[in-house]
């Protein structure tokens, strides 16, 4: 049986049928909780490494938890000092004047004396003795020492709480990720999909960009997929602000494109993450003929170098040994070096091999200029194989200002005989657990009767203004 969370030293060397999921689906509006399911089998050999870093650790735990554990050491502190009045009353002969009569103080009166002492609040004391203890010294002495601990404690309250309330990694909460994938057809490419926004939209998150993984059930070991949109060359940033779509091209250097046996890309990768999409605009030779050493961005000017030297050399009668005239005729043929469109084959290799897609939004906080990244992921169940299948459009405009529909940001839509059908995938009428009443977008879409006496105020984007970019 395979545990619920995986172990960091227990790496996979063979391929498994199902491995657990690395990060879960447990908030509201089938969110995460940007938890990575990971953990080590050398706590207490690693415990005295992360006494370097306790206040880190400390934060990790939730603000009960520090509460309690800081309201402990408070009253072990207390009571310490409580023992120390205790211990040094007696011995004064009674000239401290804490306890009763002259006799010796007791814990009760010693409770409160070190509680006083350590708040600060002023003293009380029995018997109206001087509170400065010019007699005591050694009293003196305990209560310099209570104070100094207890302004040190009153710091290190102060920082951790303070840091725990603010931990920015909660603001990555407000980052939806759409409950589906999409993995589509466009402009002849295979594209994953991936809808994402912000829901705080009103103030953007500063320099948002994303990345994106996949995880192999050969080697659970979270390997990056290059991204067409945003451009992962420029930084892959973002707007946050308003829906964003994020396209990964499943190219025959991606992980998610079925494996081909005569894949020309095997010689070029060299264990790089390499995506077709640069040699396509000059930004990196793909090709280098084995006759020439000639390179090229793509494989079809490879060709048609290939074939046009290989009329000259017929011409000028050269020896087909070490010429382009040894270059068989099948290594011509362009489908040889063109990605994979089927989609049913992409689906079969992603349930085969791929246990799932991870991706990771990461920003900084406008209030507390904290980074914060947000975490995602997706399944096989997680994703939608069809082709011109797209997100439906989600952003209206009004007489000043832009309203995203929530409802809708999940749902999906096909292309089918050019019609544009809605496909249920799941209900979308509650966001965030709170049933919301009918609005005047859905009375308009639903040919209410009451769009007679109420004037049309929203202007829909038409959707293919809102299609992701080709």
């Amino acid at each position: 049986m395979i545990p619920m969370r995986w172990r960091a030293n227990d790496i996979q060397t063979d391929k498994v049928d199902d491995l657990p999921r690395l990060v879960r689906r447990n908030l509201p509006f089938n969110q995460s909780d940007n938890a990575i399911q990971v953990l080590h089998n050398q706590g207490i050999k690693i415990l005295r490494l992360t006494s370097y870093d306790y206040f880190h650790v400390l934060l990790r735990y939730s603000l009960a938890q520090i509460l309690i554990l800081l309201i402990f050491l408070w009253t072990i502190n207390i009571l310490f000092f409580a023992g120390v009045y205790v211990s040094i009353d007696p011995h004064e002969s009674g000239s401290c004047g804490l306890g009763l009569n002259g006799q010796p103080i007791t814990w009760a009166t010693a409770w409160g004396f070190s509680l006083q002492t350590a708040t600060t609040v002023g003293y009380t004391l029995p018997n109206s003795v001087n509170g400065y203890f010019e007699n005591c010294p050694s009293l003196q002495t305990a209560v310099f020492f209570q104070t100094t601990f207890s302004l040190l404690f009153n710091a290190c309250l102060i920082a951790i709480v303070t840091g725990r309330i603010a931990n920015s990694s909660l603001r990555a909460i407000q980052v939806i990720f759409s409950d589906k994938a999409i993995v589509s057809v466009m402009a002849g490419q295979v594209r994953l999909q991936i809808r994402v926004f912000d829901a705080d939209a009103r103030h953007p998150v500063v320099e948002a960009h994303v990345r994106l993984y996949a995880v192999m059930k050969d080697k659970p070991v979270p390997r990056p997929l290059r991204l067409i949109q945003p451009n992962d060359d420029q930084g892959a940033k973002m707007l946050l602000s308003l829906p964003q779509v994020i396209c990964h091209h499943i190219d025959l250097y991606s992980l998610l494109h079925p494996p081909k046996p005569d894949n020309p890309t095997n010689a070029v990768r060299n264990g790089l993450d390499l995506r077709q999409a640069d040699s396509l605009t000059c930004t990196r030779e793909e090709v280098v003929c084995p006759v020439c050493s000639e390179t090229y961005g793509t494989f079809e000017r490879w060709v048609r170098h290939v074939q046009f030297n290989q009329i000259v050399e017929r011409e000028d009668e050269i020896p087909v040994k070490g010429s382009h005239l040894e270059v068989k005729p099948e290594e011509l043929n362009l489908n040889r070096y063109k990605p994979s469109s089927n989609l049913h084959a992409m689906q079969t290799h992603f349930e085969q091999e791929v246990s799932e897609v991870i991706c990771v939004v990461e920003g900084i906080d406008p209030l507390t200029s904290g980074s914060f990244a947000a975490v995602h992921s997706y399944r096989k169940e997680d994703i939608f194989w069809q082709n011109g299948a797209v997100f439906h459009p989600c952003i209206s405009a009004e007489a000043d200002s832009y309203t995203v529909d929530l409802d809708r940001f999940h749902e999906i839509i096909t292309k089918s005989g050019g019609r544009q059908q809605q496909l249920s995938i799941r209900p979308h009428d509650m966001f965030f657990a709170i049933e919301r009443r009918p609005n005047l977008s859905s009375l308009l879409r639903q040919g209410h009767a009451m769009t007679r006496n109420v004037p049309s105020i929203r202007r829909p984007f038409a959707p293919n203004m809102m299609s992701p970019r080709r």
